[in-house]
């Protein structure tokens, strides 16, 4: 039995009036017909330190294609800088927290959003 391919998008965000340093960027992970979004304070690396996120309203399917594009509401402009894929449907999320394993740059990791924030690590064999 095949699995179920989903996507995920990292979105650097300039420009946007709410944001106090200018920049953010935004992870969308593909849920159903809608995105689960978090806004994060940084890129988080492979196996770097946790980065600052929040929880913030679904994004449209559109984003995990798009390459950049102006965002409504002279709200900025939206590029993407990185996704890949996951192979499990998301789980009920409870307060915005997650573990997920998916491929970041082409490794296998697992992505950890909890109260430290936001982290991705190398799956360990």
């Amino acid at each position: 039995m095949k699995k179920k391919v989903y996507r995920w998008v990292l979105l650097k965000h300039i420009g946007s009036p709410d944001d106090i340093n200018g920049i953010h960027f935004d992870l969308l992970l593909e849920d159903k017909e809608l995105c689960r979004t978090w806004r994060l304070t940084d890129i988080p690396l492979l196996d770097g330190p946790y980065v600052d996120f929040v929880f913030i309203a679904p994004h449209n399917l559109y984003w995990l294609d798009t390459e950049e594009k102006v965002v409504s509401g002279n709200r900025g402009v939206a590029t993407r800088i990185k996704n890949g894929i996951f192979l499990q449907s998301l789980p009920p999320i409870d307060k915005g927290f997650l573990n997920l394993s998916l491929e970041w740059e082409g490794v296998e990791s697992h992505l950890v959003m909890d109260k430290y924030g936001c982290r991705i690590f190398r799956k360990r064999y």
